[in-house]
């Protein structure tokens, strides 16, 4: 969204962390200015995969000496997570009289409390986030289940929200060609602790019974994907590739190569990777959960099948997909139809209108 906004005119710069030693501390990228932490930071997530707040601390002070001492904008941009580096684009809001967005890709609630080391944390982590929930001038939801859920959960007034969605790359995903294969499942995302992986495995070697030919593909790196791969080991499920962190082109090679997209995670505002299993043709299943907006887009689209949260029901929606040809072509025309107005230059055009109309004010 950001290199379509270069493109007409905004200059951005862009504070984040740096996440390999290789990458310089400024580079420009696409017309944006890229501004890294001196220091090298591995995503902000302990081997656990839990956050680290310690080097959550530390990356929020640099921004804020950086933001104070950088110069005057005329707005601010905050992703909602971390917490903190956003409370602090707040603070610097004030100071300069500057208005400020915050993006919400979703809503933790009480999914703190599945997520936090020591459920002690959780509260806290409710708290800030409540807070958070008050400060920017306009939060902009990436879909109107997170919209929801920030009214419901946590007290955001409704005129202060702007729902903007995530999108995709539909003529970059449309250059890539590549065949079809009719036992092949995919899922594509971070290896973490909600995103359930584990009950993938368990569903993949069940549908193995009954399919010996097919076979699984999880794209991804994280902290889990150790504890995946000895899981998978350790149940004796054959055909499962783990291939880490991939190309833009490869992830949609494999969309579009696969028969169905599986996601079974339990927290997702939205899921962009579900939006772009759509625009490969590739019928999804996803899991229903109170904190996954990935069930209701789907739903919404007719674009696969919503399944309850356990291996066996992801097995089942798996197989009625691989059985009934009709409803795949079906969902598969349908997934393309609903994503094929949430291309990148769309979105991109409403963030333009939001920001010039908050720069005037």
């Amino acid at each position: 969204m950001f290199k379509r906004l270069a493109k007409w005119g905004f200059e951005i710069d862009l504070y984040t962390a740096r996440l390999k030693d290789g990458w310089p501390p400024r580079e420009e990228i696409d017309g944006i200015n890229v501004i890294r932490s001196p220091k090298t930071y591995g995503n902000f997530i302990t081997k656990d995969g839990f956050r680290d707040i310690s080097q959550v601390l530390e990356f929020t002070m640099w921004v804020l000496m950086r933001l104070m001492r950088d110069r005057e904008y005329d707005l601010i941009e905050a992703n909602h997570c971390p917490i903190l580096p956003a409370m602090i684009s707040w603070i610097r809001s004030k100071l300069g009289k500057t208005p400020v967005t915050m993006t919400f890709h979703e809503v933790w609630h009480a999914e703190w409390y599945r997520y936090v080391p020591r459920l002690i944390y959780a509260p806290i982590g409710i708290l800030l986030e409540r807070a958070l929930a008050r400060l920017p001038d306009v939060s902009i939801a990436v879909s109107e289940f997170t919209a929801r859920r920030l009214v419901e959960l946590l007290g955001m007034k409704d005129s202060w929200i702007v729902v903007i969605p995530n999108g995709v790359d539909l003529k970059f995903i449309e250059r890539v060609r590549v065949g079809r294969e009719r036992q092949k499942i995919v899922y594509v995302g971070r290896l973490n602790p909600h995103k359930k992986v584990e009950w993938l495995l368990d569903a993949f070697k069940m549908l193995k019974a009954e399919f010996p030919e097919a076979k699984l593909e999880i794209i991804g790196d994280g902290p889990m994907r150790m504890k995946y791969v000895s899981y998978a080991e350790r149940i004796g499920v054959r055909d499962v590739f783990f291939r880490g962190a991939v190309s833009d082109e490869e992830i949609v090679r494999s969309l579009k190569s696969s028969y169905v997209y599986v996601l079974p995670s339990i927290r997702e505002g939205q899921s962009i990777t579900t939006l772009e299993a759509m625009a490969s043709g590739t019928p999804q299943v996803v899991v229903e959960a109170d904190g996954s907006g990935a069930a209701r887009l789907v739903a919404e689209s007719w674009s696969g099948i919503c399944v309850k949260p356990n291996p066996r029901a992801i097995c089942e929606g798996i197989k009625r997909l691989m059985l009934d040809e009709e409803a795949w072509r079906a969902m598969s025309l349908n997934g393309y139809a609903y994503v094929s107005r949430m291309d990148w230059d769309n979105v991109a055009e409403r963030h333009r209108e939001l920001y010039e109309s908050l720069a005037r004010r």
